[in-house]
């Protein structure tokens, strides 16, 4: 995994894209994950999972609205953790991390259009 910074994405007009840094982590350790937004006039943050599995689909992590709670999806509940969005920044914390969780994992805001 490399860092990319904020860059428009061509597919989704409004959207930004973050990836997240390289980063080893033993099994059974912790990691979290941080990513701010580009800016303050976004209406959305999340995080996505592309797992290194060839053809692999990428999965929404994590949703989350300014100053409101974040949502986690069903199959991450169990050992993810997020506060939610606060000062346009968005962290998400991976609890005793697992083979399965290797994968690329990309922060996203969308922002009003």
């Amino acid at each position: 995994m490399h860092f990319t910074p904020h860059i428009p994405s061509p597919v989704f007009p409004g959207w930004a894209l973050q990836q997240s840094p390289d980063t080893v982590v033993r099994v059974g350790d912790s990691v979290t994950l941080e990513c701010s937004a580009s800016g303050n006039n976004f209406v959305n943050m999340y995080w996505y999972k592309l797992p290194m599995e060839r053809d692999a689909n990428m999965q929404l992590v994590v949703y989350s609205v300014e100053g409101s709670k974040a949502d986690i999806e069903k199959e991450f509940q169990n050992r993810f953790q997020s506060n939610g969005t606060k000062n346009n920044h968005l962290s998400v914390k991976i609890e005793h991390a697992l083979l399965n969780d290797t994968g690329t994992y990309f922060c996203a805001e969308q922002d009003p259009q």
